[in-house]
């Protein structure tokens, strides 16, 4: 008989000083995330090789920066591409953006040149949602039509199978009671006002659940419905799979015991956050493992206040009732937001990523500016600050202490030789001012 093992992750470090946080909703692509922040700001980290951050940079980021200035963002999809990653967002004034990767002509920008910043898409306000996939755009207007712009290799934006790629927002579809949509590689899938999910686009692994004959080759031409596609109020499609949340919150087809919050799809992974206790599932391979094994479904953590969970291709996010993000999986793009991204920081265990405002304050209230170095961390590292230290704990991302010494000087050298590879916090406290730092250990 197997033992179970769960991973723990508590709402906040047992020694760590807790404040409020104030995310309001996260998004994660291949291998970067952006949130939403409950002022309207918009943020992200992580792999940024096409400017897809946002940032007006081509530079990763391991924690978190604020893209632009402006706080009306209302959504945000950045697609899971590894190699031409591109973002879109819909804002509070239902204009349309899109920033990085234009290859295909995925910004419908009327242009092919990359874009590092945010950059309005035409002049409509009447944009509702919109889905990012491997090189095609889809977006949903107030009035119920489907758009979509880029490449529409394997049908994925509906009629033909390639050809020129459509480089501004094209209406795709005659019908007008179009609600959401969810894109991949290149597939879409969509729901109706009425309920039902459709799907046209790459059908790999009869991931779309068409009826029989309604495949070409394999491919969809044409939106058609799901076998499956009734009483369903939001549709998720990832790697080879697609998931649908019923009105009754049940996951659908033929999970009859699953009744969700929410659920999200990546690349061979899939969770789900049970409706009864708020806890999260997690199936697929492991991210962040160094031995990746597909795994049943199980829970990933004890935590029992999760209300949102968002799948990538090389890290996961979820956000909890306390408005905080956690995150896991690989961070060697930087996508745990911890500031640092290594291999070695990776993480199957999800970590806090503070709300970047609040952490300001905080450490300025504080008073105190720490510097460690190297990190990572091979045996010893080397702690200044601007302030006396009187007092250095270090702990693990559970919060657990396993250090704790007095000082009275500006610069400490720790050894650490004996800690496990892996992520850790260090509290500085000086009289009545304290501050933190992570490290990797390596």
């Amino acid at each position: 008989m197997k033992k179970r093992i769960f991973l723990f992750c508590f709402i906040q470090f047992s020694t760590i000083p807790s404040f409020a946080q104030c995310w309001e909703s996260v998004a994660v692509g291949y291998a970067n995330v952006f949130a939403i922040a409950d002022n309207g700001t918009l943020w992200a980290w992580g792999k940024n090789t096409f400017g897809e951050l946002g940032d007006g940079t081509n530079v990763l980021k391991n924690s978190p920066v604020q893209i632009g200035t402006d706080n009306n963002w209302k959504e945000v999809s950045p697609s899971m591409d590894g190699i031409y990653s591109f973002t879109l967002a819909v804002k509070t004034d239902g204009t349309l953006w899109s920033w990085g990767s234009n290859n295909r002509g995925q910004l419908g920008d009327g242009t092919t040149v990359f874009r590092n910043y945010p950059m309005q898409v035409g002049t409509d306000t009447d944009w509702s949602t919109v889905a990012a996939g491997l090189s095609h755009s889809i977006a949903i207007k107030e009035n119920g039509t489907l758009w979509g712009w880029g490449c529409s290799e394997r049908f994925a934006l509906i009629g033909f199978p390639s050809g020129p790629n459509i480089l501004v927002p094209e209406q795709r579809s005659p019908d007008t009671n179009w609600k959401e949509a969810s894109a991949h590689d290149r597939v879409t899938v969509a729901v109706k006002t009425n309920n039902t999910v459709w799907g046209w686009g790459w059908n790999q692994s009869d991931m779309l659940n068409a009826p029989p004959g309604a495949t070409i080759a394999g491919d969809v031409q044409y939106p058609v419905q799901k076998v499956s596609g009734t009483n369903v109020k939001h549709t998720r499609t990832g790697n080879k799979r697609s998931m649908d949340i019923k009105t009754n919150n049940n996951v659908g087809p033929n999970n009859e015991p699953y009744y969700v919050r929410d659920a999200d799809t990546g690349v061979n992974t899939s969770a789900y956050i049970r409706f009864d206790n708020n806890t999260l599932w997690y199936g697929g391979i492991m991210l962040g493992s160094t031995n990746p094994n597909n795994q049943a479904l199980t829970q990933l953590c004890t935590a029992t206040n999760w209300v949102a969970v968002s799948m990538g291709s090389q890290c996961a996010a979820a956000i909890n009732s306390n408005g905080e993000i956690w995150t896991w999986g690989s961070n060697f793009h930087g996508g745990l937001g911890i500031g640092v991204n290594s291999t070695a920081s990776s993480s199957t265990v999800p970590v806090l990523i503070p709300c970047p405002s609040i952490l300001s304050t905080f450490e300025h209230e504080l008073k105190m500016a720490l510097q460690l170095y190297p990190n990572p961390v091979q045996n010893t590292f080397t702690l200044e600050s601007d302030a006396v230290i009187d007092r250095l704990v270090i702990v693990d991302i559970t919060g657990k202490e396993l250090y704790h010494q007095s000082f009275a000087t500006n610069v400490v050298n720790v050894n650490v030789s004996q800690f496990s590879k892996g992520l850790y916090i260090v509290q500085a406290f000086s009289g009545g001012s304290q501050s933190q730092i992570k490290f990797v250990k390596d």
